[in-house]
């Protein structure tokens, strides 16, 4: 087989793996190639690889260039969804509407959630946009925001996150890389939003930890502030599996009461709106 054929081979069975799982899909291109990596069948540009294209690998294993080359031609081809992957580069902003009120409050009737936290439900931040858009399900789930920082953020944390920690209790659970780089973006964003919101702030790295680090191989990576090398473990490769269990596991051992509970009294409650307003009672 060509470099090629074997990369999408090991792509498609890896997203098989995903499609059997229940919160591994959609994934991002980033899990798929840490996935790889950890299993020897991917890598990242290595020590004193100064070509231009250094994603792509030459030889076997693939780099992160021939990964998304792989994912590329297997949804041309139609072997894998569209769907199966999440765009983390851009989004569509889009207004609901329906013919009168009662048609609007109907239609979205199945999307209504009871908070089940009795406060504010915890922050989830992510060094990556992809980790956040990966875990958009189990984090709508738990009624908890997220999103992902990518990077030094500083605008982004001043006007749209911050105000969801003003003038109240809300908690920070972090997720983020284990290198020099990686403290230092979790380190920025927890100073800029506890100046912003003026208080300090019950912040916890749910992961990337060192004991979570213990059984993943790490990366050689180059800081551009410095030019010097080091050692890192990322976030995505302990897989999205993973990363979605530890996150449900992390909030389930901070909800006041079981999860379920709450949904299936969310359940009758919409149960008893659905029927109130299919009699009439709530129509203008």
């Amino acid at each position: 087989m060509t470099k090629a054929a074997r990369t999408e081979a090991a792509v498609f069975a890896l997203l098989r793996e995903h499609a059997a799982d229940q919160d591994g899909l959609p994934t991002t291109i980033r899990f798929l190639f840490y996935g790889l990596e950890q299993r020897g069948l991917a890598q990242k540009p290595q020590q004193g690889d100064e070509r231009r294209n250094c994603r792509r690998s030459v030889g076997w294993p693939p780099g992160s260039q021939d990964v998304t080359d792989a994912v590329t031609r297997l949804r041309n081809d139609g072997r894998i969804r569209w769907d199966w992957i999440a765009d983390t580069e851009r989004s569509l902003s889009e207004w609901l509407h329906a013919p009168t009120i009662a048609d609007y409050v109907q239609e979205r009737l199945p999307e209504a959630r009871i908070n089940p936290w009795g406060a504010e439900p915890p922050l989830i931040l992510t060094e990556s946009r992809g980790m956040a858009l990966a875990l958009t399900g189990v984090a709508a789930a738990y009624c908890c925001p997220i999103a992902g920082t990518k990077g030094q953020a500083a605008g982004f944390l001043r006007t749209v996150i911050a105000p969801l920690l003003e003038d109240n209790d809300r908690r920070v659970r972090y997720l983020g890389d284990l290198d020099r780089s990686g403290h230092d973006i979790e380190a920025n964003t927890e100073r800029v939003l506890e100046q912003t919101a003026d208080r300090a702030i019950d912040w916890e790295r749910i992961g990337l930890t060192d004991e979570q680090a213990k059984d993943i191989e790490p990366i050689w990576k180059v800081d551009g502030r410095d030019g010097k090398g080091h050692w890192a473990w990322e976030a995505e490769a302990l897989g999205q599996a993973a990363v979605v269990a530890l996150v449900r596991s992390a909030l389930d051992a901070e909800l006041p009461g079981p999860l379920a509970n709450v949904l299936e009294r969310e359940r009758g409650e919409r149960d008893r709106i659905a029927a109130m307003l299919e009699a009439g009672e709530a129509a203008p």
